[in-house]
């Protein structure tokens, strides 16, 4: 399992919102705070072994599995459209989408999880019925 990187996933962002010039030190305050409110949502649906921690800058990296990076990247899209952000050209009325998209993937997320822990506690036995020949 690796973790997800801030960095990059700030620098898809940027992209992804057109961010540059004087715009990026809000920009930048926005994402940590669209991040930590999309790791605060995941923490609170997906049922989490462990909690993920929130994030103080783009340092590091969010201890979730790299396999859920999409999940991740959707709810920071989410959060900072609804923080006021706004996409490239053409991207304007995906709001509803993005909603969606994260809520099915955190829940997708959290029947993977509950799919590992039950095949962790099953038995190997295979139940029958005794006596027949």
């Amino acid at each position: 399992m690796a973790n997800i990187l801030v960095r990059p996933l700030y620098e898809q962002k940027q992209r992804e919102f057109g961010v540059a010039g004087a715009s990026l030190t809000r920009f930048q305050d926005d994402f940590i705070a669209a991040v930590n409110r999309a790791v605060n949502e995941i923490n609170r649906r997906a049922d989490l072994e462990t909690r993920l921690t929130r994030i103080t800058s783009l340092e590091g990296s969010v201890a979730l599995d790299e396999k859920y990076e999409d999940v991740l990247s959707t709810g920071v899209s989410l959060n900072l459209h609804l923080m006021g952000s706004r996409p490239s050209k053409g991207a304007e009325q995906l709001v509803p989408m993005l909603e969606r998209r994260f809520i099915d993937g955190i829940s997708d997320m959290y029947y993977d999880l509950f799919n590992l822990r039950e095949d962790a506690d099953s038995d190997d036995e295979i139940i029958g019925i005794a006596g027949m020949n």
